[in-house]
């Protein structure tokens, strides 16, 4: 039984080793999609599957582990597929390393998918060096607890509702208390952690909480 999942993707704008090795680290199972094999090759990362139709890579050179070859037109991306190769091992745990820079439509599509699995799994995030993302939901997840980890001291907060309410915000540069922001509001944009930990509530609706190193 598997817990906690890695998938490692393809368009990663900028690695640290030392933190894409702390990730793998504490992830019992890997998945690589498509070209993100290239990237445990280069960093002595062995997965434990690697899935896409290999349009970014070359499908030579096996790892001894596990490949699912997918066709090169289909309904959905590598990234997906991944995610679904994860639940379908029962994990509920799953972080996403790229997905993030590179190409805008990749990263619009992603934001969906956190939303298509809001209440399939514990916990979704797709991340890099720069940049972290994750969905918040009032009726699955009240908190969330932020620490300053990784340089992340700077996180926004954008509705996907046409509003969300009940927003609160505790140990930031910018507090808030049962506040109210609208799909189009930039209230929630660039605030910064100044404590040790910072809270954010929210009460009602879909919140993506992306956080940032600078």
């Amino acid at each position: 039984m598997y817990n906690k999942a890695l998938i490692i993707l393809s368009f990663v704008e900028k690695i640290d080793v030392s933190h894409l090795n702390a990730i793998s680290s504490i992830s019992d199972y890997i998945i690589c999609a498509d070209g993100g094999v290239d990237i445990a090759k280069t960093y002595g990362i062995m997965p434990d599957c690697v899935i896409g139709d290999f349009d970014s890579t070359i499908n030579s050179n096996r790892l001894d582990c596990l490949y699912i070859t997918l066709p090169s037109e289909k309904d959905f991306t590598d990234t997906e597929a991944a995610i679904n190769h994860a639940i379908e091992l029962g994990i509920r745990d799953i972080t996403v390393y790229g997905g993030i820079g590179g190409r805008l439509d990749h990263t619009l599509g992603n934001v969906g998918l956190l939303e298509k699995y809001l209440g399939k799994l514990d916990h979704l995030e797709f991340m890099d060096e720069k940049n972290s993302m994750q969905l918040l939901d009032g009726e699955s997840c009240s908190t969330t607890i932020l620490t300053p980890i990784s340089n992340y001291r700077f996180f926004s907060l954008v509705s996907l509702d046409s509003a969300a309410d009940g927003i609160s915000i505790t140990g930031a540069k910018y507090n808030l208390d049962n506040a109210s922001i609208s799909r189009a509001s930039t209230l929630c944009i660039s605030n910064e952690i100044i404590l040790n930990q910072a809270h954010i509530s929210v009460h009602k609706g879909k919140v993506l909480l992306m956080r940032s190193a600078d």
